[in-house]
């Protein structure tokens, strides 16, 4: 049997994905898989220890961008993805609405969800007081307990919980987009799950790229690389390398970098080996991979 770990509390985009995740699962066997919501992403990684285990990670956000904690995990966990999902994000604002216009009115949700609404409050709650909660489902909870202000969530999580939708779809828009998030399915290494996972025409493959030297232009070296070899970029995001990663005279940043091409693609294998060969200080860390593929997959959307 299965077991999906996911950040929860349920009634949030992050769970939606899961239940997508494992109704493909269930669809190639008897078995129904187990969702168990986690408390924050680090327990949805180390939660996963055995080939039946996985986790269901946030990983971009049209509005927000990568999610660092997800990439940083995966590093230091050495946990594959197998499959990545992205779903449209759409709030709803629901909730009750003070008698008194002298009253203040308080709005309820995660700060990613405000912010990613920020258009829709402004122009129609501008004095209203924005109040973090630790998920989009807390702050259901918060309004439905006291029956009073309104919460920015799922419009299934607002209706479950009997509370009046006020307005749907009130999420930003960039570049004329409807807002999405991608989700990360991952497990143990060379986990035969990737078998069962349906597959489209074009794979992508996300690396960290790890280097042990330090000098100018090293990022142009790295994209000059992937040019050569005629690899599209999908995304870059670079960061202070990580301490459990490098070794004391590793260079400072690490970066991570999204291909539209498959691990296996010749052009990546080449690519992969020189940077290794280029960014590595030669007789210093001799086993030292510079690049990390932390998984070849499929991105489907849900709609």
């Amino acid at each position: 049997m299965n077991t999906i770990y996911y950040l929860g509390p349920p009634e949030t985009f992050t769970e939606q994905a899961a239940k997508n995740f494992a109704n493909i699962l269930d669809s190639k066997t008897t078995d129904a898989s187990t969702l168990v919501q986690q408390p924050n992403l680090t327990k949805t990684i180390t939660a996963v220890t055995l080939p039946e285990q996985f986790a269901v990670m946030p990983y971009y956000n049209l509005i927000e961008g990568l999610i660092q904690e997800t990439l940083d995990l995966l590093v230091e966990h050495r946990l594959t993805i197998y499959a990545a999902r992205q779903i449209p994000v759409q709030f709803a604002l629901g909730g009750f609405l003070p008698k008194e216009h002298d009253d203040a009115l308080t709005v309820y949700s995660h700060p990613k969800a405000l912010a990613q609404c920020t258009v829709f409050l402004q122009r129609h709650y501008p004095t209203a007081i924005l109040r973090e909660t630790p998920s989009t489902a807390q702050g259901v909870r918060q309004v439905a307990e006291n029956r009073f202000g309104l919460a920015v969530a799922r419009r299934e999580a607002l209706e479950k919980s009997g509370i009046p939708v006020l307005q749907d779809n009130i999420g930003n828009r960039q570049y004329s987009r409807q807002n999405y998030t991608e989700f990360l399915f991952a497990g143990t290494p060379e986990n035969p799950v990737s078998h069962q996972l349906p597959t489209t025409k074009h794979r992508r493959t996300l690396i960290a790229v790890i280097p042990t030297v330090d000098r100018v232009g090293l990022l142009a070296d790295i994209l000059g690389q992937i040019a050569f070899f005629g690899i599209n970029l999908l995304k870059i995001h670079s960061r202070p390398a990580l301490t459990e990663v490098r070794g004391q005279e590793h260079a400072p940043q690490m970066f991570y970098l999204e291909t539209d091409v498959a691990a296996d693609s010749p052009e990546l294998q080449l690519c992969i080996e020189t940077l290794n060969m280029r960014l590595v200080k030669q007789g210093e860390i001799a086993n030292h991979r510079v690049v990390r593929i932390l998984g070849s997959y499929c991105l489907h959307t849900c709609t």
